[in-house]
């Protein structure tokens, strides 16, 4: 039965697979205020590997809207549910295909506001230019458009054409109790069989090539040779992780690099780790959610100059920004940073200063549902 007194909002989404944009919506439906708003997700598609997650929260849900990647009906069936819900605002998660089959349900459907939250940059489509075309065409659609960072908002406004007006930047947040440990530095390392005096580092992230896993190991076969007792963690799966595995052998290194696959806890692993890396190049990286989870438990960030980290990579505050697909420049920070333990603390404690101050999933939920309120009609 819908309530009156509440804020009706439709979420739509393609499928939740297993990354940062899918986590950052995950925390964002756990930390919503259900007093105030009533929320029904609607999937394009099945949901995914995290969408499984978001079944388990109680929300309505509606699965397969759409039969296939053309499938125009869809929008007909998305209107008359959207029509049925009473919806106040459709609320999207930027995928090309919701974006498509969102905007033209709501219209249909008379929902009268429309957000849509972007989590991609640089990224190239087939048909580039006629994509981006049917994008900002699509975008008159939108009431506002939620970019993760100033300059992701810069590059909204320049690339895709949208007022200024129209933007509104919510940073990424995490939830920092979920990162929390109650082992020491060294119990930790036990648990992961290296010794507990070593020094780690870690890296998470999806094992694809924009993430560029290939410079981070031949950093670390510089880093073991300046501190021979480090070791390196890579948090994470994907297509290439036998290459990965291959390269850590030819590097020397196999003993010292430990691969772990995808982890769903990481609070015990972060626990463990000196230094956190991102070595990713430009393609569609925007504000690591990986790198904040990191943050939030105390721990620095060294990471190629790529998005918009620079916005929460503060040099000698947070961490150190290096150029991109530079192992050598890498290595010689993490090196820096390992024999300077009083700076690599400070650091650590501005980073999770900074979580709690501007990146938690507590102020990034309450900045959505100002947003939502602020377009409701009436």
């Amino acid at each position: 039965m819908v309530n009156p007194q509440k804020t009706r909002v439709a979420v739509l989404v393609s499928l939740l697979t297993i990354g940062g944009a899918e986590q950052l919506l995950l925390e964002l439906l756990r930390h919503i205020d259900r007093q105030r708003f009533e929320l029904h997700i609607f999937f394009l598609r099945k949901p995914g590997l995290v969408g499984k997650e978001v079944l388990q929260l109680g929300f309505p849900v509606t699965t397969e809207i759409i039969r296939s990647k053309f499938d125009l009906s869809g929008i007909f069936r998305l209107a008359k549910l959207l029509k049925e819900n009473k919806t106040d605002v459709v609320f999207l998660i930027n995928h090309l295909n919701t974006l498509f089959f969102g905007v033209l349900a709501a219209k249909l459907a008379g929902v009268r506001s429309c957000i849509n939250w972007e989590n991609e940059t640089y990224k190239k489509y087939p048909f580039h230019n006629l994509t981006m075309l049917g994008r900002r065409i699509l975008h008159l659609g939108i009431d506002y458009v939620v970019a993760a960072a100033k300059g992701h908002g810069d590059y909204i406004a320049a690339e895709e054409k949208i007022p200024y007006a129209k933007i509104r930047v919510i940073y990424n947040g995490v939830d920092p109790e979920r990162f929390q440990s109650s082992l020491s530095p060294g119990e930790a390392r036990e648990r992961l069989g290296i010794p507990p005096e070593s020094p780690v580092v870690s890296i998470v992230a999806a094992l694809r090539p924009d993430k560029a896993h290939h410079v981070f190991l031949q950093a670390a076969r510089l880093v073991v040779d300046a501190i021979p007792e480090s070791h390196f963690l890579v948090i994470g799966d994907g297509p290439q992780m036998p290459f990965l595995k291959t390269l850590a052998l030819e590097l020397h290194i196999e003993k010292q690099v430990h691969f772990m696959g995808f982890q769903r806890r990481l609070g015990d692993i972060f626990a463990a780790v000196d230094i956190n890396c991102l070595s990713s190049y430009p393609q569609q990286e925007t504000l690591s959610v990986a790198a904040i989870e990191a943050m939030s438990s105390g721990i620095p960030i060294i990471c190629t100059d790529v998005g918009f980290m620079n916005e929460i990579v503060i040099p000698n505050e947070t961490g150190f920004l290096v150029p991109v697909d530079n192992p050598a420049g890498l290595a010689e920070k993490l090196i820096h940073v390992l024999k300077n333990p009083e700076q690599k603390r400070y650091m650590g404690s501005q980073a999770r200063k900074m979580v709690n101050e501007t990146l938690s999933v507590h102020q990034m939920a309450r900045a959505f549902e100002q947003l939502m309120l602020r377009a409701k009609p009436g």
